[in-house]
This record gives C-alpha cells, structure tokens and sequence, in this order.
C-alpha cells in the first residue's frame, strides 16, 4: 500500500509531519507536486481546507483513491480533523473504511466539467443580471433575472448554496439542489430534485460556467448547459459522525 499527500503551499511543514509519521507506522507515501499522479496511489492525504480538495478533484477522473482531509483552512467541512491528527489518520488507514459522495458534471458546448459541490452559472458582466432558464427533464421550472444560478450536490449545499439561502441536505442523500444567486424575484423557491434527473440551462447573455470555483467555461445565449449525475464518485475515508463534523464547523461560520 502507497499513498501520496498533497498540500496547499503555507502548509508544507504540516504536510512533512504526516509524512514521517506514515514512514513510522511502516506506510509509504510521498509529497506530490503534480497532482494529477494522485489517482494512481492506494490514498490521499490532503494537507489544506475544503478548496484544497476541491483543486485536487478536478484532477481526477473516474473513482478516486480514498482521501483523508487535514484542515489547516477556516471551515473544513470535508476535512476529517485538524492539525492534530495522528490518532484519527492511524484509525482510518488501519480501519480502511471509506464512503462515496457524488459528483455532477456539466458539459457546456461540447466541454465537460466536473464538480463535487456545484456548477456554477454567473454573469460575466458584474453588477449586471442574466436572465435564466432552468429544464428539469425537459420541462421549464423556473425563469428568472437573477447573480446566477447554482446546481450543487447535498455535499455542496453547505457551500456556495448556503450563502444563497438553500437548504442544507444531508450528503447521504442522492439529489441536485438548483438554487438561484441574488434573485430579482418575490418569494421565491429552490429547487432539490432525483440525482437521476436532467437539469437544462439557458442564458440570456454571456456567463460563466464554474466547477467547484476551479474549472470554467464562458457560454452564452446560444450554449446548452446541461447537468447531469456523474458516474464519477468522490471517495473519502469514513467519517465517524459526518453529521456531527457538519453541525460542529456550520457553528464557526453563525
């Protein structure tokens, strides 16, 4: 068994430590700089915060290896512990017990994007609305002027979808949360809808398709966005009480 550890840059030091303690518990690993070799490893170790392991996603394509998560960022909701963490790595490499959260992705004209937490639809003119178009299996649920427009998995409803006003769904639970940015509406409502459904997007003008706020692709009034579930899944160690880690970091940001 071999693993790689990756790492934002103020993090190296942190990233060495987990290093010599995998050598010490007779594990091999190494400190990758080109992330994209990180799928041909047993696991990975993830030195950062939730945007470090959202970077290293877009890296990989199809079923990842296991990632362990040390948060040395602000929140850390996908992160397993903070700079303390030998007890809880030791526990999970031993245990070696994972669990998968979905991804959607997004092909706008032809190009394909990948995300764990939303796709990202926002006017590319600041200060300025797009008017938006949502299908849902062919069928237009919603028309409105709004910031953008959010598609993001339960995983991502604690992030950018949050601050939006979206619910928080449980990230057991497969399903597409579409939720609009700074709407030019009354009372309006998001939408959480089957994993397996069609999302279809249509914009008024030109605007930015976003992954996971990494990957983007400029479209316009003539592009078909369309979202769908991926058959590419994002695995993790398994989390004692996810749940609980949820409530415990939502609790910083109150």
């Amino acid at each position: 068994m071999k693993g790689c550890i990756i790492h934002k840059p103020d993090s190296v030091d942190l990233a060495e430590e987990v290093l010599k303690f995998l050598a010490k518990i007779g594990v091999s690993a190494e400190i990758l700089q080109d992330w994209s070799l990180a799928k041909d490893f047993d696991f990975i170790v993830s030195v950062g915060g939730d945007g470090t392991i959202l970077r290293l996603l877009q890296f990989i394509d199809g079923k990842t290896p296991p990632i362990f998560g040390i948060n040395t960022g602000k929140v850390g909701l996908l992160t397993h512990c903070d700079a303390n963490f030998r007890e809880h790595l030791l526990k999970a490499i031993e245990e070696f017990e994972t669990e998968e959260f979905m991804r959607i992705e997004c092909v706008v004209d032809g190009e394909r994007l990948l995300a764990l937490n939303e796709i990202a639809i926002l006017t590319a003119k600041p200060a300025r609305m797009i008017g938006v178009r949502i299908f849902i299996d062919g069928i237009e649920i919603e028309d409105i002027r709004c910031d953008g427009m959010l598609i993001s998995t339960p995983i991502g409803s604690t992030a950018y979808a949050l601050s939006t006003g979206g619910p928080i769904i449980d990230p057991y639970i497969e399903s597409i949360l579409i939720v609009p940015v700074a709407p030019f509406k009354l009372g309006w409502k998001p939408w959480v809808v089957s994993a397996n459904r069609k999302i279809k997007a249509e914009v008024d003008s030109e605007a930015f398709v976003v992954a996971d706020g990494h990957r983007s692709v400029l479209a316009d009034g003539d592009s078909e966005i369309v979202v769908r579930k991926s058959k590419s899944y994002a695995v993790f160690f398994k989390m004692e009480n996810r749940i609980g880690r949820i409530v415990e970091k939502l609790k910083l940001i109150r």
